[in-house]
């Protein structure tokens, strides 16, 4: 399944909604319709193995991630054969958690089974009671990205206009699994920036588009602010620091090599080839690292926050959400990260500097509407 062929009467849009409510109530960043691929591309159109209804992805403080996968299922066979199937789909993607949300009653034995695999299993109607015990934002809970209705009203907008379905399709298929950020990170910059052309800050649809992108590089930016922290000190010189993220990014040593030889080869049939420096927009790139380095446990938010915005772009507004959002971006250091994500992703991407202007300004809106 393409994450674009959503479905509005897929039978299963009540379960999804409720693990997508227990995301957003939990502080989890959430990805619907996520597809699963090989490892490895052995033909030269990657293959579908199965796809995620929802994913939960928890942000440690250290920078570190954890997983959960939302199977949900109104139909289908005992509850015990569908666990085991979750449970190999766990490791495959790495993810830590299974929740199998069923539409008709599991048996408690297959249940208990589930349990030892690392799954948990809930009937019909289990769910919505576990989720209300263990987090009393749940029932009462309005946000975007806790309403299904919402991430359809983004799949239509991008497939009206043609690079929206493809952008949306790259965004979903290298970062939500990535086990390797630094590839991901620089995947998803070169196959977006042939597509960037027909986005226009002044269409909502396509600013919802550049929303989700900033989305993708707020967890991108986390998981690599998380390895850096280790192996960078803030007091390094320029050179010291950059080699290191270069280094970090390329792979290493003889993958920068390489690089340079590709672009050396590139520039003799062609003067205007970029380094692959200027591909990442390299100062921007250092500068926002420095920047994020120095609150590296303040990602979160701003992270969950810019999924909230992402979702408003094309919804029918909500005070109540609206103000959870400006909370989001009202904690510390949450709304000039932010900022300085989306500005960096009109930067790389060679968009239009209006579409952070725009972001910027809802963010500032929300903040000041939460703050009364």
């Amino acid at each position: 399944m393409h994450w674009c062929d959503m479905a509005k009467s897929d039978k299963d849009n009540p379960a999804k909604n409720s693990a997508l409510k227990f995301c957003v109530a939990s502080g989890m960043l959430s990805f619907t319709e996520v597809n699963v691929f090989t490892s490895v591309d052995l033909t030269s159109a990657p293959k579908i193995i199965t796809d995620i209804d929802v994913l939960g992805i928890w942000l440690r403080q250290d920078g570190s991630i954890s997983k959960s996968i939302f199977d949900c299922k109104s139909t289908g066979g005992p509850a015990i054969a569908r666990a085991l199937w979750l449970s190999g789909l766990l490791k495959l993607v790495g993810a830590e958690d299974g929740m199998l949300l069923m539409g008709k009653p599991a048996e408690r034995a297959h249940r208990l089974a589930a349990r030892q695999l690392g799954i948990n299993v809930f009937g019909s109607g289990g769910f919505d009671n576990f989720a209300s015990a263990t987090n009393p934002e749940y029932a009462a809970l309005r946000s975007y990205g806790g309403d299904l209705n919402n991430w359809h009203l983004l799949h239509d907008a991008a497939q009206k206009f043609s690079p929206g379905g493809e952008i949306l399709h790259i965004l979903h298929q290298e970062v939500p699994l990535t086990q390797d950020v630094a590839r991901s990170f620089r995947r998803v910059i070169s196959r977006i920036l042939p597509l960037k052309g027909e986005l226009n800050p002044a269409k909502s649809s396509h600013l919802a588009i550049f929303n989700e992108i900033c989305v993708c590089m707020a967890l991108m930016l986390t998981m690599m602010v998380g390895d850096l922290r280790n192996i960078l000190d803030l007091n390094e010189d320029e050179k010291e620091f950059g080699q290191v993220v270069r280094y970090y990014l390329w792979g290493g040593p003889e993958g920068v090599a390489n690089l340079r030889r590709l672009y050396e080869l590139l520039r003799a049939h062609d003067s205007n080839t970029e380094q692959e420096t200027a591909l990442v927009a390299w100062p921007n790139l250092l500068q926002l690292l420095r920047g994020l380095l120095e609150a590296p446990t303040m990602l979160r938010s701003p992270a969950l926050g810019l999924r909230e915005l992402a979702l408003r772009q094309l919804a029918k507004h909500d005070d109540i959400a609206d103000r959870r959002t400006g909370q989001l971006f009202a904690e510390a250091r949450s709304r000039q990260f932010a900022k300085r994500i989306a500005l960096y992703s009109a930067a790389v991407l060679k968009l239009p500097t209006e579409f952070a202007d725009r972001i910027a300004e809802q963010i500032d809106t929300l903040v000041e509407l939460a703050a009364t």
